[in-house]
């Protein structure tokens, strides 16, 4: 009797445990991948802050470049500098803008891998 409930009883190729080790590692790489985000995620955060710190500033050169009195032949020198000022901002502007598109990519895509993991 006892061979014949051996012979008749359901044969599985994986042992009991492990649905539980496979959710269990894939909590951890799930964690480890959050951990890999977590810097990513501030450096996106920073590049954010610090452009819209230099498109407020742009904002006040490009005012000032509206008033007229700065076209006057008495302040050239205030008028160069603005425009310089303008000029500088507008290449740190395209930088910061560059570098937050690669960290936004950089991110959705680790992202994508954590959903994935899901």
């Amino acid at each position: 009797m006892a061979d014949y409930r051996l012979r008749n009883a359901p044969v599985s190729n994986t042992p009991v445990n492990a649905d539980k080790t496979d959710k269990k590692a894939q909590r951890q790489q799930a964690a480890a991948l959050r951990q890999q985000l977590a810097p990513h995620k501030r450096e996106a955060d920073k590049l954010e802050r610090d452009l819209g710190l230099v498109n407020e500033k742009l904002a006040k050169v490009e005012e000032a470049l509206a008033d007229s009195t700065n076209y006057e032949a008495a302040n050239k020198d205030k008028l160069r500098d603005l425009l310089a000022e303008q000029a500088k901002l507008k290449v740190r502007e395209s930088e910061l803008e560059d570098a937050w598109m690669q960290a936004l990519e950089l991110l959705e895509s680790m992202q994508a891998e954590l959903e994935a993991l899901s």
